[in-house]
């Protein structure tokens, strides 16, 4: 390397080497270990963003992916996990510890019981509660983009789901499926909301859960009404629970504890999940109130009961001989969960990519602009500065230097420096919102330029003399000679060409304001806004693939253009 063959064998020479080999490692390190963090926090969700790992857990180990299938499973709120699994003290980062049950035989005798009650009792959806959703957000989740295909598949086009709506989206990324809750108003019966009733009916049990009123009044209710500890209760209600757990929720208001059953029947829970008794309908006909209003101001704990899915199967059960039965939610996961780990861990890798691929994609001119593009910048880019390359190289002027000079001082200027004076330009022209704006201020390069000419230098004289004589036009010569022989620094040219087109978007979507003719990136650009990291993780290598196959594929060509005129 420097040395000679003979003082490489000194321990000295070989320390230094080793130093240098140690430097360049440490250098490759801090190049792809960031690259790897961003490659795991791509396939990540919004709770994981802020942490650093090399490698996603979850595509390996079993108990990683548990938390991640929990995670989106229940919208990413951990009321609805406690609620579902009526564990007061679950959160989506302990999740592992429900893996295992405690007793396995106790959880497939409830699964069983459970199944024989849905064979003989059918359920309204109102009652169920679709998983794998991201209400009113712009995060990715499965089951959204499920709706949003099942609606393509219903309507047809964008456009005939919007009219059929009645709304103006955009894309159909941007329709969300209405946020469903077992607490609040019931849902408004638009259109939409209908949809995704009829939606949810199409979908198997296994991607639902069920609204859990006695899961939510346990684990989230009587912690706030009556205190965190559960002797807290005990004393109030003269009882003997344990914990919360223990706390029966019935479908009439029980004996102990009828206030915050009634308090949360009453003022909580969605309507439309409460019936009115005999007494109840007999007080309502004497007042001028709707339903809703009665429930909400003079109903008494004797007037209503609670028909959610659990007071249900409870009320079913207890005829079977089985006191306070209840839903065995945790138990159904974790018999989905073990049938289909394949699917989900492959499934949440690719969500975010999903994601944004449907965001690009459902711009419909965005893949055609960038391709037209990149074709107009790369053709002008291989026309211009090979021409202005081949008149320096090829006629000897005074000013020969001059102008070489001039155009490489253009390189010390950042193109945000000019977009003032550009646009300005470009608006008098009336090439605003045009291609013309994005090709034109960059056609020509200096540096290109300053590049092409060096290699014309170096190719041999006697071809042109040559042509000369047997009379070849100074075109036929460019582009027989000049350009056939130049193909590698082209190459490289070209690639540049393809980079800056690629990867515009701040000057395109200053020049280019109408979305008409926005590319990839601008679009890209607008998504990362209002997306959490993980999504932005997503769309930065989403769009660094064509780049990367382009070099991939013309790295050869690409590398002959960079070393042969050194060479030279």
């Amino acid at each position: 390397m420097f040395f000679s063959p003979i003082s490489e064998r000194s321990l000295r020479v070989r320390l230094l080497y080793g130093a240098i080999y140690v430097v360049l490692g440490l250098g490759a390190i801090t190049m792809v270990v960031p690259f790897l963090i961003m490659l795991t926090g791509s396939v990540e969700q919004k709770s994981d963003a802020g942490g650093l790992q090399i490698f996603p857990a979850y595509l390996v180990e079993e108990g990683a992916l548990w938390e991640r299938y929990a995670e989106t499973r229940y919208h990413g709120l951990g009321d609805l996990l406690r609620m579902a699994w009526s564990e007061p003290s679950a959160s989506f980062r302990d999740t592992r510890r429900f893996l295992v049950p405690e007793d396995p035989s106790r959880d497939d005798a409830m699964i069983a019981l459970w199944e024989e009650f849905r064979e003989k009792v059918t359920l309204e959806e109102k009652l169920f509660c679709v998983g794998w959703l991201r209400p009113n957000t712009r995060m990715p989740a499965f089951a959204n983009r499920l709706f949003q295909t099942w609606l393509l598949q219903k309507y047809g086009a964008l456009d005939e789901v919007n009219e059929a709506l009645g709304t103006a989206f955009d894309r159909i990324t941007r329709i969300q499926a209405p946020r469903v809750r077992i607490d609040g108003s019931p849902l408004p019966r638009t259109v939409l909301v209908q949809d995704f009733v009829e939606f949810s009916a199409s979908l198997p049990s296994d991607r639902k859960f069920l609204f859990d009123a006695g899961g939510y009044y346990r684990t989230k209710v009587l912690p706030l009404l009556v205190g965190s500890r559960i002797q807290d209760y005990n004393a109030r209600f003269g009882t003997e629970y344990r914990s919360f757990q223990d706390v029966p929720f019935p479908e009439l208001a029980p004996v102990a504890g009828a206030e915050p059953w009634h308090y949360f029947v009453s003022r909580l829970l969605r309507t439309d999940f409460i019936e009115l008794t005999e007494p109840g309908r007999a007080r309502l006909a004497t007042t001028a109130l709707s339903r809703e209003e009665f429930i909400r101001t003079l109903a008494q704990p004797g007037d209503l009961a609670v028909r959610t899915a659990d007071t249900i199967f409870g009320t079913w059960a207890a005829a079977q001989g089985l006191v306070d039965a209840r839903i065995p939610q945790l138990a159904l996961d974790r018999q989905a969960f073990a049938k289909e780990k394949a699917f989900w861990r492959w499934e949440l890798a690719a969500l975010n990519y999903r994601y944004v691929w449907d965001e690009i994609s459902g711009h419909g001119g965005a893949i055609r602009n960038t391709v037209i593009l990149i074709v107009l910048s790369i053709g002008g880019a291989l026309l211009v500065n090979p021409l202005a390359a081949y008149a320096l190289s090829r006629f000897k002027m005074r000013a020969t230097y001059q102008i070489l000079l001039f155009c490489l001082a253009t390189i010390a200027f950042p193109a945000e420096v000019t977009l003032i004076p550009v646009f300005l330009q470009l608006k008098e022209l009336s090439l605003l919102n045009t291609f013309g704006a994005l090709v034109l201020p960059g056609i020509a390069n200096g540096f290109s330029i300053f590049l092409l000419k060096g290699f014309f230098d170096s190719l041999p004289r006697e071809l042109y003399e040559a042509a000369e004589i047997d009379g070849a036009s100074e075109w036929t010569t460019f582009w027989n000679i000049t350009m056939t022989l130049s193909k590698p620094i082209l190459a490289v040219i070209a690639l540049d060409a393809f980079v800056s087109a690629y990867g515009m978007f701040f000057f395109a979507l200053i020049l280019a304001p109408d979305p008409k003719i926005w590319t990839i990136m601008v679009y890209v650009y607008q998504l990362r806004q209002g997306v959490a990291s993980p999504v932005v993780y997503a769309s930065l290598i989403l769009t660094a693939i064509p780049t990367l196959i382009v070099f991939v594929t013309c790295q050869k060509i690409i590398l002959r253009g960079l070393v042969v005129p050194s060479e030279k």
